[in-house]
C-alpha cells in the first residue's frame, strides 16, 4: 500500500470522528494528509453498521491514526498508557525475533549437519601414511633419473 493510499484511508476514517477531536489536530497536518491523499486512486468505505475494530482498516492506517491521536488528542494519562502499550508490544516483537533468529541457535542445525557429514566421510575414507624422503634420497634419485634418460 502506498503512502497516498494510507493517507486517503486515514482521512476516510477520521471523517467519522467527533468534530471536537478533529479540531485538536493542527490544520497543517490535515492539509498534508489531504495533499498526499489526492494522489490515491483507491476508494475506502467505512461501514457504519460495524464497530471500528471490525472494519477492514490497514495496519499502516491504524498506526497513523494512533500516532495522530497520541500527538494531538490524548491527554497525559492516555499518552502514558499508549507509550507503555507500545513499549510492551515492541518488547514482545523483539523477543519473537530473538527466538526466531537467536545467534546462539542460528547455526546449530548447520553444525549438526556438518558434523554428521564429517562422521560419514571419515568412515568411508582411510588415511594413507606418506613417508617423506630425506634430501639426500631426493638428490640421488634425481641423478639416477638423469643417467637413465641418456
Amino acid at each position: 500500500m502506498q503512502d497516498s493510499d494510507v493517507c486517503k484511508e486515514t482521512l476516510s476514517v477520521l471523517a467519522y470522528f467527533d468534530t471536537n477531536l478533529i479540531k485538536k489536530i493542527p490544520n497543517h497536518v490535515l492539509k498534508k494528509l489531504a495533499k498526499l491523499a489526492s494522489d490515491s486512486n483507491t476508494e475506502f468505505y467505512i461501514n457504519l453498521k460495524k464497530d471500528l475494530n471490525e472494519q477492514n482498516i490497514s495496519e499502516k492506517c491504524k498506526d497513523l491514526i494512533s500516532l495522530i491521536y497520541y500527538n494531538y488528542i490524548a491527554d497525559k494519562d492516555e499518552k502514558d498508557n499508549l507509550w507503555n502499550l507500545w513499549n510492551k508490544n515492541e518488547k514482545k516483537y523483539q523477543d519473537k525475533l530473538l527466538e526466531k533468529y537467536n545467534p546462539d541457535k542460528l547455526f546449530q542445525k548447520e553444525i549438526k549437519k556438518i558434523s554428521t557429514v564429517q562422521n560419514t566421510s571419515s568412515n568411508n575414507v582411510s588415511m594413507i601414511k606418506y613417508k617423506k624422503d630425506s634430501i639426500f634420497t631426493i638428490i640421488i634419485n634425481f641423478i639416477k633419473n638423469k643417467f637413465k634418460k641418456k
